[in-house]
């Protein structure tokens, strides 16, 4: 009976005992490592250095062990998590496992009544960077799919965080988006970030940043919808819109300096002398950057051939058109990166925005068909009787199969 009391005044003293020595060591380690407030000032523009990263997973591993700790006290986890919030922000620069994982820190931080301390603003800003760039890498990712719970957090930082430094998270995201190679993904992503940051300048009264947003928003959200065709062309005279009624119609944004432009052209006359009688229109719009003058813009018509061919179709000049203060397609559908080619259908709706060269033989096709000028009712009925001859085909297959 001695024995057994003895052993448990041994066990009741001993583990809080070992509890304390391996929490103190831990916090100690933390300590040590933790990075500061200078060196997370650095990050984005600078990576981390090897060293930062080196005592950051230090820190990780520190406050991993100690959550594993047995009845921690609630303000002891507070302190850890707030300098775990610290390393994975450096973290979170090499590697994605860790940018999940800072970003669900940065959800505790805000559950638990830290939002307004520095380091959770700080990890939240470094949320939204490392995101951000995530989101406008090349290509589709689950990231760029993200785009709209992202554009979400970060309007909501931004209302916690009033100021330059959460208008700065936003312009630099923007900036992002427009500066991908990828027209398509750059205007995929700004027809879902670009409406609601819009929104909350709007809320905000910052008229002049929501205003500088329509021409992102005017562009990225054309598909499907009308666009409204003006311009003055090399000849100084205004754009026949009549003309252009229940046609097919390619515009080509191009420039005489645009290397690809150019290599875009024998395909796209072979695709104007081939379904141009099918009631398919170009119209080629010279933007007017980099010294593009109108005379040196006839003169590259006038000179130029293209497989032995010159350019057939109308070309436009919007500087011409802006010295005649008139607005121009450039402007309201903010064109400044060539080539860009957006494909427009009988009816004046954008059918396609980007389309890829190799594609547009199919796309032109389709749109000039008879099927193309068929209404609604009577698409249905054509795609009903269509699959009418496919069934009436598919078993006559099976009668001749079933023969001896």
């Amino acid at each position: 009976m001695r024995t057994l009391l003895w052993t448990c005044t041994l066990t009741f003293v001993f583990v809080p005992l070992a509890f304390a020595q391996d929490l103190a060591q831990l916090r100690a380690a933390i300590e040590a490592n933790v990075p500061t407030r200078s060196v997370l000032n650095e990050l984005g523009p600078k990576p981390p250095t090897q060293e930062s990263v080196d005592a950051s997973k230090a820190v990780f591993e520190a406050a991993t062990k100690i959550y594993a700790l047995p009845d921690l006290p609630a303000a002891e986890l507070q302190w850890t998590l707030q300098r775990e919030a610290a390393a994975l922000i450096v973290l979170a620069y090499t590697e994605s496992k860790y940018y999940s994982r800072l970003a669900r820190v940065s959800d505790e931080l805000e559950a638990k009544g830290l939002g307004n301390s520095n380091i959770a603003k700080e990890a939240e800003k470094h949320v939204l960077e490392i995101g951000g760039a995530l989101a406008t890498a090349a290509g589709n990712n689950a990231m760029g799919n993200n785009i709209g719970p992202l554009s979400e957090r970060m309007v909501m930082y931004a209302e916690q965080y009033p100021g330059p430094e959460s208008f700065q998270v936003i312009e630099r995201f923007l900036q992002r988006i427009r500066l991908m190679k990828n027209a398509a993904h750059r205007d995929r992503r700004l027809a879902v970030a670009a409406p609601i940051f819009q929104k909350y300048y709007q809320k905000a009264n910052h008229s002049a940043r929501a205003s500088a947003l329509d021409p992102d928003i005017s562009r990225s959200t054309l598909h499907g919808q009308p666009m409204l065709l003006m311009g003055v062309d090399i000849n100084g005279k205004d754009l026949d819109r009549q003309s252009l009624n229940d046609k097919v119609v390619l515009l080509q944004f191009w420039g005489t300096w645009c290397v690809h432009c150019k290599e875009e052209m024998p395909d796209l006359i072979a695709l104007y002398e081939k379904y141009h009688d099918a009631g398919f229109e170009i119209i080629g719009v010279n933007t007017a950057a980099k010294g593009d003058d109108v005379n040196k813009v006839k003169n590259f018509i006038a000179t130029e051939t293209f497989g032995g061919k010159k350019i057939p179709w109308t070309v436009l000049h919007e500087g011409l058109g802006m010295n005649k203060n008139k607005t121009t397609m450039t402007k309201i559908y903010g064109i400044d990166e060539l080539p860009v080619m957006i494909l427009i259908g009988r009816d004046g709706k954008v059918l396609n925005l980007h389309p890829l060269t190799s594609t547009l033989d199919n796309l032109i096709g389709e749109a000039t068909s008879i099927y193309a000028t068929l209404s609604e009712e009577d698409k249905k009925l054509f795609e009903e009787a269509r699959k009418k001859e496919y069934e009436a085909e598919a078993e006559r297959i099976k009668r001749e199969l079933s023969q001896p």
